[in-house]
């Protein structure tokens, strides 16, 4: 797709959905550094709480800005020139949400491949939607923790 198309498509945008695109560009590349730079317990503050989750029901008064974190996170991460992995996605995410007080719980899992190879991954859940991290082989992925 060209510049001109994608500046076109992007003033479309309402002025809320570009605030909150700019938002979780820079918030992934604060994530980014933090995790490449910092040590581990400064970011263990930003999960939550260990071993706790937050409602599985669904919540229709928050939905609508879950699902534009969740495209605004999407764009965001085309347009870095870091690598935005499952764990950066899924905490910015997190810090989105919970300046809006919306309650998310983020899951880290591993599974072993064919070939006997870990794999990990991280997603983040929001009432009943992932917001973060959906691929269809989350199934095989066991959850060794969460935070809310």
């Amino acid at each position: 797709m060209s510049l001109v198309k994608k500046t076109r498509i992007f003033f479309h945008f309402s002025t809320r959905q570009k605030f909150l695109f700019f938002r979780a560009l820079f918030l992934s590349g604060l994530v980014r550094f933090t995790l490449s730079f910092l040590p581990f317990r400064k970011v263990m503050k930003w999960l939550g709480t260990d071993s706790i989750e937050t409602d599985k029901l669904p919540d229709p008064e928050t939905l609508q800005y879950r699902t534009e974190v969740k495209t605004a996170l999407a764009l965001a991460d085309r347009y870095t020139f870091w690598k935005t992995e499952c764990y950066t996605r899924s905490l910015t995410a997190k810090i989105l949400l919970r300046k809006k007080g919306i309650p998310s719980t983020l899951y880290i899992g591993f599974y072993k491949d064919e070939t006997g190879v870990y794999k990990g991954h991280a997603w983040l859940r929001s009432a009943d939607m992932l917001v973060t991290g959906n691929m269809p082989e989350l199934h095989l992925y066991q959850v060794h923790s969460f935070f809310s």
